[in-house]
């Protein structure tokens, strides 16, 4: 006996079949944007999009990269240390916290990190779970911005941020997580895209 197909109810199964095979397609690449889009998301006072205000961080976070020596001095109140490597560092009197500066041949900032307290209490109120050195070196060279927020459990805190080195092309990020004993994790990433460079573990 030849079986009969209703043929409105076989067109609808081919139709069916189509968009099935067709969203498997898309899958992917949609899921592939939005992985590239999370890359993106790396906070730096370089972009005005830091995502911190503390006065504590004030001095580190009123310089920028390409700031004229003087400028940089009239706005902080101070000539700054100049240390034996020839970085000049800048302390905040009223919050002990300060800012560590490598400049240009043209004296301008080319680089420049924050200098803590010890402890530094506001920063170590910032980090919900303590770090350890396991974590820090979990981190593979091109690994993206929100893989590392999850493997350390918080966005971090931005300490550095410099001009491109001799060995890259682009500027670098340097991201810390604080414990209660003084240690903590840093993660270099690599800007726009905040991609891993590196990582370490500075213990106490």
């Amino acid at each position: 006996m030849k079986l009969k197909i209703n043929r409105p109810l076989q067109l609808g199964a081919l139709l069916l079949a189509g968009l099935l095979l067709f969203s498997s397609c898309a899958a992917p690449k949609n899921e592939t944007k939005q992985a590239e889009s999370r890359t993106d998301k790396v906070p730096t006072t370089n972009n005005k999009a830091n995502d911190l205000n503390l006065p504590a961080l004030k001095f580190y976070q009123l310089v920028s990269l390409d700031m004229p020596r003087a400028e940089v001095e009239a706005l902080l109140g101070s000539a700054g240390e100049v240390k034996p490597d020839g970085q000049v560092a800048y302390r905040d009197p009223d919050s002990g916290y300060g800012v560590l500066i490598n400049y240009s041949e043209e004296q301008l900032v080319f680089a420049k990190r924050l200098v803590p307290t010890s402890p530094a209490s506001e920063l170590i109120a910032l980090n919900p779970f303590p770090v350890t050195d396991k974590q820090a070196y979990r981190m593979a060279v091109g690994m993206p911005f929100y893989e590392v927020k999850g493997v350390m459990g918080s966005d971090g805190i931005e300490i550095s941020l410099s001009q491109p080195q001799a060995d890259t092309t682009k500027p670098i990020t340097g991201r810390a997580w604080f414990n209660p004993d003084g240690s903590y994790a840093i993660v270099y990433l690599n800007l726009p895209k905040g991609q891993v460079v590196g990582s370490e573990f500075v213990a106490n």
